[in-house]
């Protein structure tokens, strides 16, 4: 059997040697960070109100004699003077 020959230039891990280094940066611009959250919670609140309209029964126009036993009748049609 032939000896064991390395064929990458990777280090072993017990060879390695871990740092870390402060990178300092200018401060964060608080009115853009807040108007980003702000346009994202609409978006996300447009997209589920959408679902949520999605899943409903529409409001429509319903027929007296529809109307569910002890409930008052429906508009069966817009008024028109």
């Amino acid at each position: 059997m032939g000896t064991y020959v390395k064929k990458t230039d990777r280090r072993r891990y017990e060879d390695r040697s871990f740092s870390a280094r402060a990178v300092h940066r200018d401060q964060a611009d608080l009115h853009k960070l807040a108007e980003v959250l702000i346009r994202l919670t609409l978006q996300e609140t447009g997209h589920s109100r959408a679902e949520r309209r999605a899943t409903e029964t529409p409001e429509t126009y319903r027929d007296p004699g529809t109307a569910a036993p002890g409930t008052k009748a429906g508009v069966s049609a817009p008024l028109v003077e």
